[in-house]
């Protein structure tokens, strides 16, 4: 790690605060709850990571138009505002992780606790939040992870049902998920490099899974993390953001882990660290044994659809040939024959487009996201990494439209840089 980030973490200033930080919550881990409460969320049982794990979120609208200070615990928005609807449930598994399925529209928050029973007592945290959703950035979120709102919290102590309890022990086991599988915001205050989930979070936020493991994204078409500086780090933000991304973005999962490690990165709870250490080294493997299923699907889906397509065509001609005569176009077995047949070119399609999305070191969903924007023609400097891949390794009508779109985006200087950087 970079003595820049050895700085920063000199910055939470006298050995109070400090002592103080490391009593901070992140995320605060399960205590004894009552068990005469009613049951309120549903737990899934323990799974490998092949199974799904259901998140509650919010609505990203929610979050841009909630009047107060700052989010209320997930309790209370679940009682006090059930007319509006604002959770929503998302199954994620390891699968939507390296397709990059919720990435352009699911943000996934990394924050430190402020304060051990509130983690936004100013509301620092939900303006520069509601900021980010509202930059163009964030103008296509629908959906946020953020912790104190997202998982059952135990404040007062004592009041968390058996069943919120057991759903967070749940979400908290498969967090991981969300912070390799979503766009990540980090909100970057000076003690947010002292704490252990917090650098975890930094940490994932800046990978991307590939069929041989995770590899680095900053500087890619993967890249999927943004920092806003908060509290005292705003005064200095290019400073402290260089330091977080220099620190984190190129570490393997073994540096990582032997970071991570160390009695100096503090938690609130010691089993959270004990629990997601031993993940950290096994990531590798995880997203491997990913990818190999998403194969698996994907010839399984095409499989599937080609024999559909060859029992619908032999009703086609078996009912041509007792009838003698051509089915007309409204025949509902030339009609299931025609969708079958599409629906073959659809999954060859899906698994051409994963193969080059791999061959070319890029996430399946951002290779789409990059199509889309240029369909669309809503193009931005994010998309640049993409056009460059499309513009060497794509198919000729890819290569045509990727070289017209980068001619469009280098009208503007900064955007020359990026594609100059990018080539």
């Amino acid at each position: 790690m970079t003595g820049l980030l050895r700085c920063l973490k000199c910055l939470a200033t006298d050995p109070k605060p400090l002592e103080n930080a490391s009593k901070l919550p992140h995320s605060l881990s399960a205590a004894s709850p009552k068990p005469e409460e009613p049951a309120a969320m549903h737990a899934q049982p323990e799974g490998s990571s092949s199974r799904s794990c259901t998140f509650f979120m919010l609505s990203a609208d929610f979050v841009r138009q909630f009047p107060g200070k700052s989010l209320p615990f997930l309790q209370e928005i679940r009682d006090d505002y059930a007319t509006e609807e604002p959770l929503v449930e998302v199954a994620l598994d390891y699968a939507d992780v390296v397709k990059g399925t919720h990435i352009e529209t699911t943000l996934a928050v990394s924050h430190r606790w402020m304060q051990p029973d509130d983690p936004d007592p100013d509301g620092e945290q939900l303006k520069a939040l509601k900021g980010f959703l509202n930059s163009p950035a964030g103008k296509k979120i629908e959906r946020v992870w953020i912790d104190s709102a997202c998982m059952p919290q135990d404040h007062p102590k004592g009041s968390r049902s058996a069943e919120d309890a057991a759903a967070f022990k749940r979400m908290l086991k498969e967090v991981n998920r969300l912070y390799l599988g979503t766009t990540v915001l980090i909100l970057l205050d000076l003690s947010y490099v002292s704490r252990f989930w917090t650098q975890f979070e930094s940490w994932m936020s800046m990978q991307f899974a590939t069929p041989g493991g995770l590899k680095p994204a900053v500087g890619t078409g993967n890249e999927r993390h943004h920092i806003v500086c908060i509290q005292n780090a705003a005064s200095q933000a290019t400073l402290y953001t260089k330091a977080l991304v220099d620190s984190w973005a190129d570490q393997t999962p073994e540096q990582a882990h032997c970071f991570l490690s160390k009695p100096d990165v503090t938690v609130t709870n010691q089993k959270d660290k004990d629990g997601q250490l031993p993940k950290i080294k096994a990531l590798d493997v995880t997203v491997q044994g990913a990818f190999s299923e998403v194969a698996r699907q994907i010839e399984d889906e095409l499989a599937a659809s080609e024999a559909e397509a060859a029992r619908a065509e032999a009703e086609l001609t078996a009912w041509e040939t007792e009838n003698g005569a051509m089915a007309g176009e409204k025949n509902r077995l030339k009609v299931a024959a025609r969708q079958a047949a599409s629906a073959v070119a659809a999954a060859r399609l899906a698994k051409e487009e994963h193969a080059r999305a791999i061959s070319s070191s890029v996430v399946p969903a951002m290779m789409k996201r990059a199509a889309a924007a240029l369909a669309e023609d809503s193009l931005s400097v994010s998309d640049v990494p993409v056009l460059v891949l499309q513009l060497s390794g794509g198919g000729d009508k890819q290569k045509e439209q990727a070289a017209g779109a980068l001619a469009k985006l280098a009208r503007i200087a900064d955007n020359r840089v990026a594609i100059a950087k990018a080539g």
